[in-house]
């Protein structure tokens, strides 16, 4: 759900994840969490056309469910990111962004073998984006690169991230 007024931006976003995929134990990489989440964020952007000046923030909880392959569940995780970017014109953007991770609940579950476990993390970095047209198709492209730092039970280091972002089938009539 999304509100705007005047150059503010705000929302409440709900999201569900589902266990998919086939667990496989001893497997080097599972790429489903097999297990239910739910997230619930709130965000909210200001976005000065004329300056081009973008100051974006987003703060959220996720809910985990249990792992009945491994009965384990992770605790309650909060979560926090941050940017502020430039626009130097419609297609490029440069600034600052940051990510804050704690986990407010301790893991659970025969298969919690190391006890609660609650992680952390904080990092700060760069973000760029280029907008452009690909037969007549609007793309945004993003890229973000952050120095993690306050780790407590994860790993620490840089981490990247690209998007690509762009809309499928016609766009709805304009209303005038």
């Amino acid at each position: 759900l999304g509100w705007q007024n005047g150059d503010f931006r705000r929302s409440a976003n709900a999201s569900v994840n589902g266990p998919i995929g086939d667990y496989q134990q001893g497997e080097l990489a599972n790429l489903s969490f097999n297990r239910w989440a739910g997230d619930f964020t709130l965000a909210g952007t200001w976005f000065n056309p004329e300056t081009g000046l973008d100051l974006s923030g987003a703060a959220g909880f996720t809910f985990n469910g249990e792992n009945p392959a491994t009965d384990y569940r992770t605790g309650t995780e909060f979560h926090a990111e941050w940017a502020v970017t430039q626009h130097f014109n419609p297609q490029f953007s440069a600034g600052l962004a940051g990510y804050f991770y704690q986990q407010v609940t301790g893991d659970s579950g025969a298969g919690a073998r190391l006890g609660s476990f609650k992680g952390r993390i904080a990092a700060i970095g760069g973000t760029v984006g280029y907008n452009f047209k690909m037969a007549e198709t609007p793309v945004s492209l993003t890229l973000k690169v952050f120095q993690e730092f306050g780790a407590k039970n994860r790993p620490e280091g840089t981490a990247g991230f690209v998007t690509i972002a762009f809309p499928i089938g016609t766009p709805p009539a304009q209303v005038k």
